[in-house]
């Protein structure tokens, strides 16, 4: 078998067959709780996931498919990496993550989801807590090194070098620390057909609830 890192379309991913395969989030939390597929998948955050251990624990040989989604395909990229590291080669990357899921058509859930109805009561998205805890600390900082001291300068700088080290790896230590927040705690997560909780269901729940993403 090939050791490669493979990709899939997101128009692909309906043909998946829940008895060989199993589609794996490994965004945070948060992210997963904003916008998600519709369709059954698992949740284990990039930051949580030891391939071996998850696939032993639910149940999953070594000819297992397991196609990664994050949000853009960075992440998924680097998931995919491991499971391979560990002897795991049906590994397959979705290709441009759960954006290019939803610019195909898939049906998505979550707060983002109900963007068009003014009604629904939205929480502040982690992306743009992201940018507002930035932002805020770059100010402070910036205004005490003209205030107080140019030691503090030294604040924007860390911030900025953060910024740019999220837009390399897609992979930003502020969201992790956000996602920890109080606000940002959810007691459950759902993934379309089954709860995804910290640990995701087993393969006997994917094979008698089904995976199906038309």
């Amino acid at each position: 078998m090939m050791s490669k890192i493979r990709t899939i379309s997101p128009q692909k991913i309906t043909d998946i067959d829940p008895n060989e395969g199993i589609i794996l989030d490994v965004r945070t939390k948060m992210e997963h709780g904003e916008k998600r597929l519709a369709c059954g998948h698992t949740l284990m955050t990039l930051d949580e996931l030891i391939p071996t251990d998850f696939m032993m624990r639910h149940g999953y040989d070594k000819d297992f498919d397991v196609y990664i989604l994050c949000r853009s395909g960075k992440r998924a990229t680097q998931a995919a990496e491991q499971f391979v590291a560990e002897g795991y080669n049906n590994v397959y990357v979705i290709e441009g993550g759960i954006i290019a899921c939803e610019e195909s058509g898939h049906a998505v859930e979550g707060h983002l989801s109900n963007d068009n109805n003014p009604s629904v009561k939205k929480p502040i998205s982690l992306e743009r807590q992201v940018r507002i805890a930035a932002g805020a600390f770059a100010a402070i900082g910036a205004l005490l090194g003209l205030t107080v001291s140019p030691a503090f300068t030294i604040i924007p700088l860390f911030v900025g070098a953060g910024l740019v080290f999220a837009g390399v790896t897609d992979r930003c230590g502020m969201a992790l620390v956000l996602t920890k927040a109080p606000w940002n705690q959810k007691s459950d997560q759902t993934c379309g057909a089954h709860s995804c909780s910290v640990k995701p269901s087993s393969k006997a729940d994917n094979d008698a609830k089904g995976q199906s993403c038309q």
